[in-house]
């Protein structure tokens, strides 16, 4: 062989060579990964055999801890595999003494007999069996009922592997049954020939008994609802009243009364009926039922419905006479002014009329009554000595010369009153009570001649000086008399600031003032600003400004009605608006905003 071949030949071995340690890594790895797999397998296989003994282990104790008696049988012999607690509480025998055995080392070979035949039906079935009443005797003799479930537990092939047998005692049940049939039938005997209708009824709101009043009261057959819930009877809206008030029956054990609901008689009408209902409570202690008494108040509820809605007319008649009454307050600090305009109006404007009236007809007369007594006293110089002691005593001379200016002084004081009395009409506009056409400059000339006497120099304060900036106004549209108060209200409150203000000292350099700015806005629309440099109103009092009975003044002081009855009469009769800008030691400034012709005329 060449040297040529020779190194090819070498060539050839070098690359086959690699080509094996190419391989042998890729084995290596492969058989590393394998490895690894069967590492992971292994650990996945444990965790899962340690979950499943977890489980069994959890299964074990929830079945142990379960209040009613079970038991698993394997399939194969019917021999114990498991025996509860409750198991061993029902029957008085123990795990021990039972497990490992079948029903024949247990029971005589007729009871075993029977307890097989129920066994096997349900693994071959391989459905569960349900034995709904079964009597045993347990160690100490003592006979129960019980509700059974057989339930076949299959392996993964579908196969029967063991038989999980639940047994629930219903020995009390059964004895409550016995005893509430007995009740019933005595309950039946009481109410039969009752007024009210009595029923009674399972926890789930089941008529059990209707006494044969309920056919005379609603209509309907008694079949028609025996056996059937009363929700089909009870008005809709009613339904969850009726379910809370036999919820707290059962709930508190104790009887209720006075539910009152909407019941359907058989032609379409609603009853009203009012029940009181108790509870049937069974040996031991548990609700079991309801029963009551149910009686129509329907002749009741329609006179209630009447007096409730003459409640509410007479209420909103209330409101209004309270809301006409309150309109009356002129401020808070003088409540009583509003009864004083209109008393003075109203009442006192007839008798001086009268007063006034009659004192020209008094001065004639005593007129003439002094012609005569002078006439008398020329012809009769010397009177009777009576006579002449009576003159002496009353001073007639002087009573002559006195009485005319009597008269005449009480004239003057009566046109006075007149005046008075006019002046407050004119304020309150009482005879202007309709929308009407005004100037509202006179207004608040009026209401600020009414307040001169408060804006006067006085012992504790200055003067308040007004600012009158009022624009060219046309008249307008409104209630003039509401308006006036609405002026005086806020008038008032910010002379009662001013004054405060005063009297703590704060106007040192600044004279208290009220300045009173009118403007027409738009076509229809004009504001009224009345700007005090008072103390000003803080936030959280600022907010609840128009609140009724609300106020920061002392008890007597204010009532709190008259910002709200002012803030009443601008947004509800005229449409307008009503704010306040105030800041602590800014001054207030109250802003009224009224249309110049009202809506809807």
């Amino acid at each position: 062989m060449s040297i040529e071949e020779l190194n090819q030949e070498l060539t050839r071995l070098r690359q086959r060579l690699q080509q094996l340690e190419t391989v042998n890594a890729e084995l290596h790895h492969r058989v590393l990964e394998y490895t690894t797999q069967l590492q992971q397998e292994k650990r996945d296989r444990q965790q899962i055999e340690d979950q499943l003994q977890t489980a069994q282990q959890f299964m074990y104790s929830v079945i142990q801890a379960m209040p009613v008696a079970v038991f698993v049988k394997d399939a194969t012999d019917l021999r114990f595999v498991l025996w509860n607690r409750a198991a061993e509480e029902l029957v008085g025998v123990s795990a021990d003494e039972i497990l490992g055995k079948n029903d024949y080392d247990l029971f005589p070979k007729e009871e075993a007999d029977f307890f097989t035949q129920r066994d096997k039906e349900a693994l071959i079935s391989k459905k569960v069996v349900e034995i709904p009443e079964e009597i045993i005797h347990t160690k100490s003799g003592e006979t129960r009922i019980l509700h059974i479930k057989k339930t076949p537990i299959l392996d993964s092939h579908g196969q029967p592997k063991y038989l999980l047998v639940i047994r629930e005692d219903i020995t009390e049940h059964k004895q409550a049954q016995v005893a509430l049939a007995a009740s019933e039938a005595q309950f039946r005997s009481l109410v039969e020939n009752a007024n009210d209708a009595i029923y009674a009824m399972t926890l789930e709101g089941v008529f059990s008994y209707l006494s044969p009043n309920f056919t005379d009261m609603f209509g309907y057959d008694i079949s028609e609802f025996l056996g059937q819930s009363f929700v089909p009877i009870i008005h809709p809206e009613d339904v969850p009243a009726c379910i809370a008030f036999l919820h707290k029956v059962a709930q508190t054990g104790k009887k209720q009364a006075g539910l009152e609901v909407r019941v359907k008689h058989k032609n379409g009408t609603y009853s009203w009926i009012t029940s009181n209902t108790s509870p049937v409570i069974d040996m031991n202690g548990q609700v079991v039922g309801f029963q009551g008494i149910t009686r129509d108040i329907t002749e009741r509820k329609q006179t209630e419905a009447q007096l409730k809605q003459q409640a509410i007319e007479l209420e909103q008649t209330l409101k209004k006479l309270q809301t006409t009454q309150s309109q009356l307050i002129q401020s808070e600090k003088m409540s009583s002014l509003g009864q004083l305009v209109a008393g003075i109006a109203h009442e006192i404007n007839n008798p001086i009329n009268f007063i006034y009236g009659n004192l020209t007809h008094a001065n004639s007369y005593t007129h003439d009554l002094l012609n005569l007594l002078h006439i008398y006293r020329i012809n009769y110089p010397n009177p009777v000595l009576e006579i002449q002691k009576k003159i002496k005593a009353i001073d007639l001379d002087f009573l002559i010369e006195d009485l005319p200016k009597l008269l005449s002084s009480m004239q003057v004081g009566a046109e006075r009153i007149r005046q008075i009395v006019a002046s407050f009409r004119t304020f309150s506009r009482l005879d202007e009570a309709e929308l009407k056409a005004v100037d509202i400059h006179q207004g608040i000339d009026s209401t600020l001649m009414i307040l001169e006497h408060r804006l006067k120099t006085k012992a504790n304060h200055p003067q308040i000086q007004v600012i009158k900036d009022y624009g060219n106004l046309p008249l307008i549209e409104c209630y003039a008399g509401q308006l006036n108060q609405v002026f005086m209200n806020i008038l008032t409150n910010a002379i009662d600031a001013l004054e405060d203000s005063s009297i703590e000292g704060k106007f040192t350099n600044n004279q208290p003032q009220i300045r009173i700015c009118t403007q027409q806005i738009t076509a229809n629309q004009l504001v009224i600003r009345i700007i005090d440099n008072g103390p000003g109103i803080p936030e959280q009092v600022r907010q609840r400004l128009f609140d009724p009975f609300f106020t920061t003044k002392a008890v007597g002081k204010g009532t709190g009605l008259g910002l709200s009855i002012s803030y009443q009469i601008i947004t509800e009769r005229h449409g307008g608006s009503l704010k306040c800008i105030s800041s602590p030691n800014q001054g207030a400034e109250f802003i009224i905003e009224i249309p110049v012709e009202q809506p809807n005329k």
